[in-house]
């Protein structure tokens, strides 16, 4: 199964977080409306990414991402600074999911 390289950031609690979070290297496939582009993704957490794109996302659509080897998730747009963006996905990734996709170090 494919997977990113990541690492395991302090407590969601140090900075008003949730959820863990672990910055991430690679690729996702992001679809919105009829448009579809390959995103970098910057960090991953069971509840959201941040990607980066080729042109600014907007705040509030809905868009898919692909993680490697998952189904398309559906996610919303929370915040936008230039062209990387946070999304939060409709159906947080289970753990294990998460574990598997970020394998620690």
């Amino acid at each position: 199964m494919p997977y990113l390289i990541a690492e395991l950031l302090p407590s969601a609690e140090s900075d008003g977080r949730r959820l863990d979070r672990r910055p991430a290297q690679g690729e996702a496939q992001c679809r919105r409306g009829s448009m579809r582009e390959t995103v970098e993704l910057r960090d991953l957490s069971p509840g959201g990414a941040r990607v980066l794109a080729l042109s600014p996302l907007r705040v509030g659509h809905s868009i898919w991402l692909r993680l490697p080897g998952l189904e398309a998730q559906e996610a919303r747009v929370v915040w936008t600074r230039g062209c990387e963006s946070g999304c939060e996905f409709i159906h947080p990734l289970h753990p294990a999911v998460f574990d598997s996709l970020t394998p620690k170090a």
